[in-house]
């Protein structure tokens, strides 16, 4: 499904990253220090230390090692090593062979067998429709 210049699967009603579209890439022979600030598709197969504050979809690779003080996206896969608090602001995926330290918030989370977290988990749920709006 096309949707705004953008790929995107649906499952079951809610938007699953499409790991085809990506706007950015950090290699796996990169190494980012401090903070990224970004929208649209963000892969990292490389090394960030720092923090991660993304608009959009965020894929963290099997080779990617992520240390960081909060990792925050609207949709996160992640199939490497992460330390960091993970807040995702409707999906986060933990794939295999995944490895997460750190506490996480999603509105919907899936952990698939072989993915492994270390941390407290908070699930807040999907908003309702027409949330924030005035009610009568």
């Amino acid at each position: 499904m096309l949707l705004g210049g953008k790929s995107v699967n649906r499952k079951m009603g809610k938007d699953i990253i499409d790991p085809d579209v990506v706007d950015t890439i950090i290699g796996k022979d990169t190494t980012l220090n401090g903070v990224i600030n970004s929208s649209g598709t963000l892969r990292i197969d490389g090394r960030v230390e720092g923090e991660v504050h993304h608009r959009g979809d965020l894929i963290i690779g099997e080779t990617a090692v992520v240390v960081a003080t909060l990792i925050e996206a609207r949709n996160i896969n992640i199939a490497g090593r992460v330390n960091s608090p993970v807040v995702a602001e409707n999906r986060l995926e933990l794939v295999p062979p995944s490895q997460v330290e750190g506490d996480i918030k999603a509105a919907v989370l899936v952990i698939a067998e072989g993915a492994t977290l270390k941390g407290k988990c908070e699930m807040t749920g999907p908003k309702p429709a027409g949330q924030g709006k005035a009610q009568s």
